[in-house]
């Protein structure tokens, strides 16, 4: 979480200094991301800090218990209850991320250059957020660091019986084009020959 957390906000913060501070958009002449001071206001990142912290620990915690859940009660191997749990809530986390989004970017049509500048930096760090850290970073991170060191300090045992799903969490698995891989249904399938 901390990892992922501090990502967001350093892309954030970088792409705000890049835009207010290095002016990479005044080309453009788009005013609210124009920069007319020549730093950011003071008060853009104390406000906006609270705020992006706490959107990306509220979609970190929702990911990461729900693979929790899949992995303690459900009984899913950890490569699959990464995958599985990354299923069930991308759709949700994409849409709240969306919905944030649209209403923080909203106010990019203010007057005021420092709601502009905060508007751009918490719209940044939520779009950054859904569609970068939580459906890529996050499930990599946790699928490379495996399952000891992906809920440390403390061991999560599974259920006796584990569900995997084909290619994941067992290197034994046989490769879809062999015959033990394919049911004899499929193979005397009429339609196939």
């Amino acid at each position: 979480s901390i990892v992922s957390i501090t990502f967001t906000l350093a892309v954030s913060f970088g792409l705000a200094v890049l835009v207010y501070q290095d002016g990479i958009f005044n080309a453009y002449h788009i005013r609210s991301l124009m920069s007319v001071d020549p730093e950011l206001s003071w008060l853009v990142p104390i406000m906006s800090f609270s705020i992006m912290a706490g959107l990306a620990l509220d979609y970190d915690i929702f990911l990461v218990t729900r693979i929790y859940e899949l992995r303690w009660f459900k009984g899913y191997g950890h490569e699959s209850s990464i995958a599985v749990g990354l299923d069930e809530t991308g759709g949700i986390i994409t849409s709240a991320g969306m919905i944030m989004a649209l209403s923080f970017g909203s106010l990019l049509a203010s007057q005021s250059p420092a709601l502009d500048q905060w508007a751009f930096l918490v719209t940044t760090a939520v779009l950054v957020d859904t569609f970068v850290v939580r459906t890529i970073l996050v499930p990599a991170f946790m699928a490379w660091t495996g399952p000891t060191w992906s809920w440390y300090p403390r061991q999560v045992t599974t259920t006796t019986t584990t569900t995997r799903l084909y290619g994941l969490d067992d290197d034994s698995d046989p490769p879809m084009d062999s015959p033990s891989a394919m049911s004899s249904e499929f193979l005397n399938d009429p339609r196939l020959l």
